[in-house]
């Protein structure tokens, strides 16, 4: 389940972003970690721990799901396993989609929902 193609290639892409972050964004600079509905920005951080919060919060969903797939009940049956088979991907594409706003924004590409101000 870790080793799913689509799960490497989501977790690359995200070390990409996150690299890329730290490269084109200059330190120290706050960048947005939190949105309201209206998409204005409520939080920021600065740009060290802004882009360390995705990769982490991947690091521990994949080592949740890596401890329960191999301590887990082993009856759990079909249904658990092919839920985890789909939170991984999910959760892993949902944490670098806003690593990605994060680093857009910090680049200063404007998008059109998310402010940066």
């Amino acid at each position: 389940m870790l080793r799913n193609p689509v799960n490497l290639v989501l977790l690359a892409v995200l070390v990409v972003a996150t690299i890329a972050g730290v490269l084109l964004i200059p330190d120290g600079k706050p960048l947005p970690v939190h949105w309201g509905l209206d998409g204005h920005v409520d939080a920021t951080l600065p740009r060290n721990l802004a882009l360390l919060q995705m990769p982490i919060a991947t690091a521990a969903v994949w080592l949740v799901v890596a401890v329960i797939s191999r301590f887990g009940n082993a009856g759990r049956g079909a249904g658990a396993a092919a839920a985890l088979r789909l939170i991984l991907p999910g959760l892993t594409t949902l944490f670098l989609l806003l690593q990605l706003v994060i680093v857009l924004l910090g680049a200063g590409v404007a998008l059109p929902f998310f402010q940066a101000h």
